[in-house]
């Protein structure tokens, strides 16, 4: 399959279920907020369901990857998203918002996998880093398009999660008739996991859960803090899902930057950026200047992040595609699940600043970790 094609089918599924089915919520609770009258504990809590449903759905796609083509676990990705875009446009309470959000969590864990399977199979060995990364990099553009929306629509949430619903069976039908239609048959069977390869995982998992737990913090509450505070310009609270989104495009280019510098290197900077973009946060967000260096950081580097693990994953369990990247990005949701219910609690009890800056220094602990490849 031409690599062009695949990244123009994938990069906007990938916009759709991460950022405007799992993603946007950030960005809309301050709305949500106000129709719902949620506390931050609750918001917390109905956060963690889209990760919850994200680590439930990577198992699944995970398991069931050679069972079923890839083709056929994005189609119910798609599905998936568009129902839980619906129930989440029509939403009364809480209790049904958060049933939404774990809907639409669903289709950003049943993606990513199948995505890395077709890249394996179908693309030049030379081109695979690369391809990973632009597609992944469709979380940017899906969570600036959100910001976007967002903005013009100001606080009619309920109407612009009716917009996404329709994006989402465009692409999906996109995807029906673009993707490969090879039958599970056809793949390669997994030969298995040696003790080697889990070996090398291991520091893999523990990295990617503590990533996850310091970086859930940022994207459940920076826009609300940063909309509450006073020498802060009102413009930048409500463009920062755009400008997140918009620096979240140098992560496309974390794939050429591994081929020529490294995992290790990139890996490292990514750390350093994302617990530099919450420290500031938590100590230094008295002005634009700051806070928007804070963003561009955080948007830039978590999607060059993802790249990372992809590759280092993929690295790891050099026999299945699917299990490299669901290895890392299961247990990043895991800790975003556990980030999310921990930051509504820690928020309530001693505000956002120092969640912020409790955050920071979790990231920060992951330096000690050095990606090995099998």
């Amino acid at each position: 399959m031409n690599a062009k094609r695949l990244i123009a089918a994938g990069l906007p599924m990938i916009a759709v279920t991460y950022g405007l089915s799992r993603f946007s919520y950030g960005l809309m609770l301050p709305y949500m907020n106000e129709t719902l009258h949620m506390n931050p504990s609750t918001s917390g809590m109905i956060s963690s369901l889209s990760y919850m449903a994200y680590c439930i759905a990577i198992v699944f796609a995970m398991a069931y990857s050679n069972k079923l083509s890839p083709r056929t676990i994005l189609v119910i990705a798609g599905l998936s998203s568009v129902i839980g875009l619906g129930t989440i446009a029509i939403s009364p309470n809480a209790v049904m918002l958060g049933l939404g959000i774990f809907l639409a969590g669903l289709s950003t864990g049943l993606s990513s996998p199948p995505y890395a399977d077709i890249v394996s199979t179908n693309v030049k060995t030379r081109l695979q880093n690369q391809v990973n990364s632009w597609i992944n990099s469709g979380t940017s553009i899906g969570t600036a398009f959100t910001g976007a929306v967002a903005i013009f629509l100001a606080n009619s949430w309920r109407e612009t999660y009716l917009i996404f619903m329709v994006i989402a069976i465009f692409v999906l039908m996109v995807n029906v008739k673009v993707l490969p239609k090879r039958h599970a048959s056809e793949k390669k069977e997994s030969t298995g996991f040696s003790k080697k390869e889990w070996g090398y995982a291991i520091p893999l998992i523990i990295a990617s859960l503590l990533i996850g737990i310091s970086c859930s913090a940022y994207w459940t509450f920076s826009r609300d803090f940063i909309l509450n505070l006073d020498h802060v310009s009102s413009y930048l609270g409500e463009w920062l899902w755009v400008i997140i989104g918009i620096a979240g495009l140098l992560g496309g280019t974390a794939g050429a930057f591994i081929d020529k510098f490294g995992v290790i290197s990139a890996y490292r900077i990514s750390v350093l950026a994302l617990s530099t973009a919450s420290l500031i946060l938590g100590v230094e967000a008295l002005n634009n200047i700051t806070d928007f260096l804070s963003a561009v950081l955080f948007g830039g580097f978590y999607i060059f992040m993802a790249g990372v693990l992809i590759v280092w994953g993929i690295s790891v369990f050099k026999t299945n595609a699917s299990f490299g990247l669901g290895v890392p990005f299961l247990t990043l949701a895991l800790g975003q699940a556990i980030g999310s219910i921990l930051s509504g609690v820690i928020a309530d009890i001693v505000g956002y600043p120092i969640l912020f800056i409790g955050a920071s220094i979790i990231g920060y602990i992951t330096l000690v970790f050095r990606p090995k490849t099998n």
